[in-house]
Order: structure tokens, then sequence, then C-alpha cells
């Protein structure tokens, strides 16, 4: 079995479609993780009505810049994901953005919700789904700071000394389509054991123009198998233990 542990699937217009296609490759679980204020919601409310689907609940980064009212929303968040803390399987998507967020004046808001999401994590006691791009550093130096039972880094593209970092203070780092083009993503697969790896569309992100779906992770895992030198089935079969042991609530 597969499983994708970072998706937008609130975002997909066939949703039902994207769900059959991933199944009839071998995925059969999808973390949707959300973004946004308005898409916590519609998050709880497709996973109720599909099997597929685990809600994770979090503000991404560029949220600062989308919404305006995101700070006065902040403990309307927080309430959600408090009120909703059985169903939930992860914090999620969270982290720091200094790379699409040009914004300077913006970061000291973004971690200020950062902070907050990682304090929920912990008092949840929930893993959490990471977003470092362009902010590195920042995300590492706070992280010390939170218990947090498990920390995956999503699509991490960034500098060697933190993957090292990361790697060192065992962290999993979930691989995406970009694999097929990314040296970056490439190095991160090169540089981690295989217990430490996890599967993630990022869908409805695009790759090189193709609509990034679930069904698209059997691809990555393969890709994945010829850099470790070491058969898909086993591959499969680890990255299936590593999910367990870090989103245990999706089984």
């Amino acid at each position: 079995m597969l499983i994708d542990i970072h998706c937008h699937a609130n975002l997909y217009l066939t949703l039902d479609e994207i769900i059959n296609e991933a199944i009839k490759v071998g995925v059969e679980k999808i973390l949707a993780v959300s973004i946004s204020f308005i898409s916590l919601e519609r998050i709880l409310e497709i996973s109720s009505r599909f099997k597929a689907i685990y809600p994770a609940l979090g503000i991404h980064p560029e949220e600062v810049q989308m919404n305006k009212d995101i700070e006065n929303q902040l403990d309307s968040v927080l309430n959600t994901i408090r009120s909703n803390r059985e169903q939930i399987c992860a914090i999620g998507e969270i982290g720091l953005d200094h790379h699409f967020v040009k914004n300077h004046e913006l970061y000291p808001l973004q971690k200020i919700i950062f902070e907050k999401m990682l304090l929920l994590a912990q008092e949840l006691e929930l893993p959490v789904n990471l977003h470092t791009k362009g902010a590195e550093k920042e995300v590492f130096d706070l992280l010390p700071s939170y218990t947090i039972p498990n920390i995956n880094i999503h699509w991490y593209s960034g500098p060697e000394e933190f993957l090292k970092r990361g790697i060192e203070r065992g962290y999993y780092f979930s691989i995406t389509p970009a694999i097929s083009y990314s040296p970056a993503v490439k190095k991160t697969v090169s540089m981690v054991d295989i217990d430490h790896l996890l599967l993630e569309s990022d869908g409805p992100v695009k790759y090189s123009g193709e609509l990034g779906t679930p069904a698209m992770i059997r691809e990555v895992l393969n890709t994945v198998s010829k850099l470790k030198g070491t058969s898909a089935i086993e591959i499969e079969n680890q990255i299936y233990e590593n999910t367990k042991k870090i989103f245990p609530k999706m089984f």
C-alpha cells in the first residue's frame, strides 16, 4: 500500500476521480492538508465523505499575504483544530516561507502563526507537516523548543547544511514527483535513509506542466527505488512502516 502524506485534496474539482485513479495504482490513503482559514472546514468535510481522505489542519505561511484578516482569525483557527482533535492526523501545512513571500514586514506574523501551530501540535501530541522554503534556518532553529511526536519536512529543496541537521535530529522527509527533474530533491533522497522517507504528491501542484495527483507517487516510489538501488517492494514496505510510525492516526 502507498500513502500520500501531503495533498491539497480540497482543491481538486473532481476529487472522486482523483481518488479512484490513486486507488487503481495502490494509493489507498491520502493525508489532506489545509493551508488557509477557509480550507479548514472543507478538509474536514471531504474527509468525512471519502474513506481514503484523512485530515490535517494548519495555516500555510503564504496565508499572511493571501488573507489580510488571518491574524484576527487565528483564535478561531486554533479553536477549530482543538475541537476536531480526535479526527485530525497531523498539524499542517505549517511553517515559514521567505521564498514566495518577499515582503519582509510579513515575516513576524508568519513566525507568530508558526509558533502557535507548533505549540498546538505539542499540546495535542500530533505530528507536523512542515513548509520551509527559503526559511530553513529559521524553521530548524525553532523546532528544538517544542516537544512534538514526529516532524515531516515536506518537499525539502534547501541547503545541504539543514538537510544534514534534520537527518541528525531524526526528521522525516516526504518526496514529491519533482524527483524526476530536481537535483535538490534527488540529493534529499540520496542523503536520507529509507527509514526516514515518505511520499507525497503536493497535488494539485503542477510538475512540468502536468497536474500533480496522488496516483503519481507510484512513479515517485519507482524513482526512489532506482536512486537507492533497492527493490521497489522493499522501499514500499519500509515507507509504509515509516508512515504508520509518524502518522499513526491514519491507521
